[in-house]
């Protein structure tokens, strides 16, 4: 059925990110076309980030409690009010308002999904997928897009990225749930979990992942907040950028295809490890080298520790928990995504102003040095049997 309710909640993650993403680059190009300086991006980042991850486990638990589609509705209003303001009005201080309302928008949109799409516990692992595939389509179409769109005017991105979300709410309000879908009002409580032993299995990983997605999205974050100055300052263009980190996303979704596929990775230490360790091989390159082919590679290496951290966390904490748990769980695993987006964002603009463009490439190297070291250990307290 073609609005069945996971298919309008694809389309809804689809055009979420779109929104997101158009919204991130037209912003973070304008601050670094117009003088501003890594800090300046870094507090932006930040802006948006930590308020999302200050919002994310407070919608995921709101939702339990009200029900998804009203928390995903406010969500989807909030994203395009602030898309259609930025189109018109033109302030640094206003961005970093916006900033922080777009990353609140985003919050009341995410967890509420995730936990909603999860909940009945059908194919689980199908929709999760298709999840990570729909938004990520969102943002490629929105980095493509972008970057043609801006370079025709720059606020062209955000007024086209308003109208899916104008979608988002026009599905939201007209669908009707059958008797089997379920309505989007809060679960029972004591509503089961998957099984008592996957659960247990999960929540041994379940902290290493949200674990890995601080150190993950500290990377990201340079790729969305902080790469525009790199890319001025390398003579990019606006097309040649968006095309470089839409190859970036390309990389995450073969990484999601992969895990999908094939069940190798679960419960395994060793590949979150492999993963990190590619992505500290793609961050040296982009810490080092100059020229755009070899940027991009950078890109896509690192696109393979995103791809990985994003998926597994996203299966553990829908495993980990109960039906009454999942809006909140979800909201931890988004939080921990925007907690280390936050971070990256304001350390790395700091530590760019100070050292350089290059500079926040080559910290986060040593930063997930520090971090496989550390999930390591944490891995073996985890597992080993209590003392008596």
């Amino acid at each position: 059925m073609v609005f069945s309710r996971p298919n309008i909640l694809y389309f809804t993650s689809f055009a979420t990110d779109y929104a997101y993403f158009a919204f991130l680059f037209v912003i973070t190009r304008l601050l670094a076309e117009t003088g501003s300086s890594q800090w300046h991006l870094g507090v932006f980042g930040a802006c948006t980030s930590i308020c999302y991850a200050l919002s994310g486990p407070w919608a995921g638990a709101l939702s339990d409690r009200i029900g998804r589609r009203r928390v995903i509705l406010s969500g989807a209003a909030g994203a395009m009010a602030v898309l259609l303001i930025c189109a018109t009005w033109r302030s640094r201080p206003l961005f970093y308002i916006a900033g922080a309302l777009c990353g609140v928008a985003a919050a009341l949109i995410y967890p509420p999904l995730i936990a909603w799409l999860t909940e009945d516990g059908r194919d689980t692992s199908r929709r999760l997928f298709r999840f990570c595939v729909a938004w990520n389509s969102g943002v490629i179409a929105a980095q493509i897009s972008g970057g043609g769109l801006y370079a025709v005017r720059p606020p062209l991105p955000l007024l086209v990225a308003a109208v899916p979300m104008a979608g988002v709410l026009a599905l939201m309000l007209a669908w009707k749930p059958s008797a089997l879908s379920g309505s989007g009002a809060a679960p029972a409580v004591g509503s089961p979990p998957a099984t008592h032993d996957a659960a247990s299995r999960a929540r041994v990983f379940v902290y290493l992942a949200w674990l890995s997605n601080i150190a993950g999205a500290f990377c990201f974050s340079l790729l969305v907040h902080l790469f525009p100055y790199l890319a001025h300052e390398s003579g990019i263009s606006p097309p040649v950028h968006g095309l470089m980190l839409a190859l970036n996303r390309l990389g995450v979704i073969g990484t999601y295809v992969l895990m999908y596929r094939f069940a190798f990775w679960r419960y395994r230490l060793w590949t979150a490890v492999a993963s990190q360790l590619l992505a500290m091989a793609g961050l040296s390159l982009l810490g080092f080298a100059g020229s755009a082919p070899v940027l991009t590679l950078g890109l896509v290496l690192t696109a393979l520790m995103l791809g990985y951290n994003y998926f597994a966390s996203i299966y553990y904490s829908t495993m980990a928990f109960g039906t009454e748990r999942k809006g909140a769980a979800s909201g931890m695993h988004e939080a921990t995504l925007a907690m280390g987006s936050g971070l990256g964002a304001l350390g790395g603009g700091i530590w760019g102003t100070v050292y350089g463009a290059r500079a926040p490439y080559r910290l986060c190297v040593v930063l997930l040095g520090v971090f496989i070291i550390l999930q390591g250990a944490i891995h073996r307290w985890r597992r080993e049997p209590p003392r008596v």
